[in-house]
Order: structure tokens, then sequence, then C-alpha cells
């Protein structure tokens, strides 16, 4: 389920990146979707679970348009009872 909706992540124009977001006092990031250098991204802590990683990419594609990529059944469903994800200016 990750590698799907990883792809159509991708396909859908989002750099999706995997990195080890770091914790210190005070400041708690997030994994989710952002804009960076004019790009959307879709980062994720390495730490994330498997479930915790679907949940992030099923709330960043949810309100886009996923009439051009393929998702199954399954998926859509999930992506469809969620909110659509905030874009943050990063």
């Amino acid at each position: 389920m990750v590698e799907e909706l990883t792809r159509a992540a991708r396909e859908l124009g989002f750099d999706v990146r995997e990195e080890e977001l770091l914790r210190d006092v005070g400041y708690r990031p997030r994994s989710g979707v952002c804009r960076i250098g004019g790009r959307d991204v879709i980062l994720m802590d390495r730490k994330l679970s498997g479930p915790e990683r679907i949940e992030v990419l099923c709330a960043a594609l949810a309100g886009r348009d996923l009439e051009r990529v393929f998702l199954s059944p399954a998926l859509r469903a999930l992506i469809g009872i969620r909110k659509p994800a905030a874009t943050a200016e990063a």
C-alpha cells in the first residue's frame, strides 16, 4: 500500500522524501505536506510504521484529483474519508 501511494503521489507531482526528523526540546516536527522551493513535498519520518506512512500519504492525497492515477479501490476509499492536508510554505 505504501508503494502504491508513493507512486501515485509522485505521478501527481509530489516529491516524496523519507528523512529522520530530528526532535529537540520544544520542537516536534511532523510528517506531512509542505512546499519547498515551489515544489510540493511529502516529508515522512523514517521512524514511522507502515500504517503511519499510509496515513500520511492518504492525508496528503486527500482532495487531489486522483482520476489520472491508478489506485486500488481500497486505497481510494481510505483517501476519500480524509480531509485535504494543508500545504505550508517552508
